[in-house]
């Protein structure tokens, strides 16, 4: 995670990163920070490197809304089973053909390896 966010923020370091992870979301480094000032969010230990705080996926919708009443721009990152997942909710099995269907499952595949 921590490493996704250190290239993250080379991309866009005005951009706060919400990562997904299991059943809960957060932010780290100096998103921590942010978050932790301005949403009042507990800061906690995540490396050596870095702090994180974060809150329940219950929760997502009135954090979200927050952020956005506050103006920071924010992207949500998920783990690699997270996007999977995503994706395969997101399908409509009927009108998916069969080749397309075994070309998903060898991209699901290819994610979940990394």
């Amino acid at each position: 995670m921590w490493d996704i966010y250190l290239e993250k923020k080379k991309e866009n370091n005005d951009k706060m990163y919400l990562f997904k992870s299991g059943r809960f979301y957060y932010f780290l480094g100096e998103d921590a920070d942010i978050a932790n000032k301005e949403l009042l969010l507990k800061k906690t230990k995540f490396s050596k490197e870095t702090d994180k705080c974060g809150f329940p996926e219950n929760s997502f919708e009135t954090y979200s809304k927050f952020l956005k009443t506050l103006k920071l721009d924010f992207e949500v990152v998920l783990n690699n089973n997270d996007q999977v997942l995503s994706d395969i909710k997101s399908l409509d099995l009927n009108k998916i053909s069969g080749t397309n269907a075994i070309q998903k499952l060898k991209e699901y595949q290819a994610i979940l390896e990394r």
